[in-house]
């Protein structure tokens, strides 16, 4: 069902998107980088076997490159020996690449996680990446705030119509009221800039 005029569309599908890419690709996008499915890794693979690391310091700061280049050089040479060691050299170059980038961006290293736990929205923005195109991406962004926010707003409404009754349907409102004013203050602030208040 549509229940939005098409102007008011586009107008949440800029605001949407806009707090939908600040949020999931800040915090969600530092902890998809240390992933073994993740974008870091994946290049460092695929650098490991054709031997070339020009293409994955672009995720290291310059002052890093040396190093990085160093033990990719060295990851290579143990590769060699197959098994085992090629696997121990992998995780090494991965550690070592990974640190580097995550410091870049202000977040610790707290190891290699496994594949699969990507979060799912992080998984489209990088498909939008990789296709060139944005338009599903959007169209789902702006689907699930929709949601989220016409059912904040239902559920407030219908507790407000209550909530001089007697206390307990005042405070069942007012459980209601704060959740639903305190999202979309925070994706207001999101997508002014602002920092959010934490709830």
């Amino acid at each position: 069902m549509t229940y939005l005029r098409l102007p008011l569309r586009k107008t949440l599908l800029a605001l949407a998107a806009s707090s939908a890419l600040t949020l999931a690709l800040a915090a969600p996008a530092m902890a998809h980088c240390d992933a073994l499915d993740g974008p870091v890794i994946s290049e460092a693979r695929i650098a490991l076997e054709s031997g070339d690391v020009t293409p994955v310091l672009k995720w290291v700061p310059a002052a890093d490159e040396a190093r990085i280049s160093s033990t990719f050089e060295k990851a290579r040479e143990v590769r060699q020996n197959g098994g085992s060691a090629q696997e121990l050299a992998d995780q090494q170059f991965f550690a070592e690449l990974v640190e580097s980038h995550r410091a870049s961006e202000g977040a610790p290293f707290t190891g290699i996680k496994p594949a699969g736990k990507i979060d799912p929205v992080v998984q489209l923005a990088d498909k939008a990446l990789e296709e060139g195109e944005i338009n599903a991406f959007l169209a789902r962004i702006v689907e699930k705030f929709e949601h989220n926010a016409r059912s904040a707003f239902e559920a407030t409404l219908a507790a407000k119509q209550q909530a001089d009754n007697d206390p307990e349907r005042g405070r069942v409102f007012v459980d209601h009221y704060v959740h639903y004013v305190h999202y979309l203050e925070d994706v207001h602030n999101v997508i002014a800039g602002n920092s959010g208040h934490g709830h």
